[in-house]
C-alpha cells in the first residue's frame, strides 16, 4: 500500500467569517464549497490555494465538538506553503495587513528560508517557505 498526496487539511477556528476573509482577501484562496456540517454542528467552508493545489476544510469551533472530540484530536503545529521569493511575498502580504511572527530568516539546520504568518486570530501557524533553488 502506498499513501497518496494529502487531500485536505481540516482546521477548527474561532471565527469562520473572519478566517474566510483572511484566506480569500489577503492570501488569495477561493471558496470551493460551503455546507452545513451535521457532525460538527455548523457551517464549514473549503478553500483552495491560489495555485489550485491545496484544500483547507475550515470549521468554526462548536462547544459540543470541543467537549466530545478535542482530547482525541492531534495538534497541528503549522502548515507550510512554498513561495518563489519569500522577501517579496513577505512585503506584499504585510502591505495587505497580514501580520507575521517574525521576518524571513534562514534556518541553517534545515537549509530553509522561512517566516511564520499570523492567522485571523493572531496565531502563528502558517509558514511561508522559499522554494529551494
Amino acid at each position: 500500500m502506498a499513501l497518496g498526496r494529502i487531500n485536505h487539511v481540516d482546521l477548527l477556528v474561532d471565527d469562520l467569517k473572519k478566517t474566510e476573509e483572511y484566506f480569500t482577501k489577503k492570501l488569495g484562496f477561493k471558496v470551493v464549497r460551503r455546507t452545513q456540517h451535521t457532525s460538527y454542528g455548523g457551517e464549514h467552508i473549503e478553500v483552495v490555494s491560489p495555485d489550485g493545489g491545496e484544500i483547507l476544510d475550515i470549521h468554526q469551533i462548536q462547544e459540543t465538538y470541543l467537549k466530545e472530540d478535542a482530547p482525541t484530536r492531534p495538534h497541528v503545529h503549522h502548515i507550510a506553503f512554498e513561495v518563489d521569493d519569500l522577501d517579496k511575498t513577505y512585503e506584499e502580504l504585510k502591505s495587505k495587513g497580514v501580520e507575521f511572527k517574525d521576518a524571513p530568516r534562514f534556518v541553517p539546520q534545515t537549509g530553509r528560508k522561512l517566516a511564520f504568518m499570523k492567522d485571523a486570530d493572531g496565531r502563528p501557524w502558517i509558514q511561508l517557505q522559499e522554494k529551494e533553488k
